[in-house]
């Protein structure tokens, strides 16, 4: 190459170099890593990277975690990326599922790490990476957080323990899951009651497993053939928690011709069926009702029974009971109501007078020793919650509050319509609802929601907690939070729950799309 070709080739990369950006030059900074020679436990669970797509590493003897998403979550930290503000790490509490990332590959011993040059904040905190010791990394396209005392005590304040028995031991302090071992779960239905989990298996068999010995197995019930399927389909079912038992409804036929079965799951061990066809039943004490809702609906269907005797027709013949009923001039129906409250020798719940009425359903009491009905509101709603002497409801998107011992209705403060495809929920005196123009959750008196981003997808009260569902959108990282009798959020987890029951403080739920269930202590107090 003469002299003036290689001037000119000179002359070329200096012109280059100012062209591209410095990020370029400051990623492809890099770093010599290695995998772990010692033991590594987070939160009990021994990690093993033998074929971990995002293994734990070293860098200047300083162990390196991987910031994935269920890795973060699992330590009770949230990420956060974006190209204008880079990334952000904050310790929220959240809970997750540990994941193993495990691939197919085995993984080598020394790899090549990058340094990244965007920002990073660590609970608000800008992070200088240029004088960092140990600056965060990046490995197969995960940025990697060093584990050192600053951090992962100071910042997160961890429990942080390093020997040579033991390896590095961290136990963050965010709600720890347990993942319990039913041996025969097959991923449906699953409910926590009286110290066992009750859940359907294969082939429609349902299960029974003590709390303490999960993979002990017990059948307690076995589900029908589907009698109009082709022999290998077995009837639809459910599992609940009512009045603190467990029970089992199934359904057997056709949508019309077909009945539903309630079958109580006893404490000992045993099944009982219990009512049968399209009804709804409710026990307080020794008083068990019953409202019939088979199909085409008919009035003088309300039912009352005491221990060991039949059931006798209670209230009046015009009404018909347990129903959200509409007539118009040129139709008139329905769907079945679920709402059934016993209180001071009162019936609470919807009816229809079929003669009087002209328009929908309103909320009746019917006097248990005289059978006389009366409206409580003229208002209209399609559900309602009774909390000790008090009446909740929502009638055309606003909320009420009527005292049963008499008196108007008490218009709540709400910042969005109520959506009332959504039963509201009461937890100690504290209303809860859906909005009807964004779908989050509020609590009456509380301008704003009680949960950023993400859409209820459900929502239901189990004992003193209140479990709601979310979708992942609009920059909302959780699938589930459950808030207690004071409306504090006690459990965000990033999980999404397909089932979930709450049990003497203990949350148990089943992961979304598979077959892994967990429990993890919600009690604060």
């Amino acid at each position: 190459m003469t002299m003036k070709k290689f001037l000119s080739f000179m002359v070329f990369l200096l012109l280059l170099s100012m062209v591209v950006p410095n990020v370029s030059f400051a990623q492809s900074k890099e770093a010599r890593v290695t995998l772990p020679t010692f033991k590594v436990s987070l939160n009990g669970t021994p990690i093993d990277n033998t074929f971990r797509q995002y293994p734990l590493i070293v860098y200047k003897d300083i162990t390196y975690f991987p910031m994935t998403y269920y890795d973060s979550r699992f330590l009770g930290i949230e990420t956060k990326w974006s190209g204008d503000t880079g990334l952000e790490i904050d310790k929220t509490g959240i809970g997750a599922a540990y994941r193993d990332y495990n691939g197919d590959a085995r993984n080598g011993k020394t790899y090549t790490a990058t340094i990244p040059s965007f920002d990073i904040k660590v609970n608000g905190e800008a992070i200088n990476q240029a004088s960092e010791e140990y600056p965060l990394l990046v490995f197969r396209d995960v940025t990697y957080f060093p584990l050192t005392w600053r951090f992962a005590v100071e910042a997160f304040g961890w429990e942080y323990l390093f020997d040579s028995d033991n390896g590095l031991v961290i136990q963050s302090t965010n709600p720890q899951l347990h993942k319990v071992n039913l041996s025969a779960y097959t991923g449906g239905d699953l409910v926590a009651v009286g110290g066992h989990y009750y859940y359907e298996g294969a082939e429609g068999a349902i299960y029974r497993s003590p709390a303490d010995r999960p993979e002990q197995a017990n059948k307690v019930y076995q589900l029908p053939v589907w009698s109009y399927g082709d022999g290998n389909a077995y009837a639809t079912s459910s599992l609940s928690v009512k009045d603190g038992e467990a029970w089992l409804v199934y359904h057997q036929g056709g949508a019309i011709m077909g009945s539903d079965h309630y079958v109580k799951l006893k404490q000992d061990g045993t099944a009982e069926e219990a009512e049968r066809g399209y009804l709804t039943f409710r026990t307080f004490g020794d008083i068990t009702l019953k409202v019939g809702q088979g199909v085409p609906p008919g009035p003088n269907n309300l039912s009352m029974k005491t221990a060991g005797q039949e059931y006798k027709p209670i209230g009046d013949p015009a009404y018909l009971y347990g129903w959200n009923w509409e007539k118009t001039d040129a139709s008139s129906g329905g769907g079945a109501s679920k709402d059934l409250y016993l209180v001071n020798n009162h019936v609470y719940l919807m009816a229809f007078h079929m003669d009087r009425d002209t328009d929908v359903s309103r909320i009746h009491k019917v006097n248990i020793e005289t059978g006389e009905t009366a409206r409580v509101s003229d208002l209209k709603a399609k559900s309602f919650v009774i909390e000790g002497e008090t009446m909740y409801f929502a009638s055309e998107g606003k909320l009420y509050r009527l005292p049963l011992t008499g008196g108007k209705e008490e218009l709540l403060p709400t910042t969005e319509a109520v959506n009332e495809d959504f039963a509201i929920q009461v937890l100690n005196g504290k209303v809860y609802y859906v909005g009807a123009a964004d779908q989050a959750l509020y609590a009456a008196g509380i301008d704003t929601s009680l949960h950023a981003g993400g859409k209820v997808t459900g929502l239901k009260q189990e004992e003193d907690y209140l479990v709601g569902t979310f979708a992942k959108e609009n920059g909302n990282p959780y699938g589930m939070i459950v808030f207690d009798k004071e409306s504090r959020a006690v459990y965000r987890s990033a999980d999404d729950a397909a089932y979930s029951s709450v049990a003497n403080g203990t949350l148990t739920y089943a992961e979304s799309g598979g077959s892994n269930v967990y429990t993890v202590n919600i009690d604060t107090e």
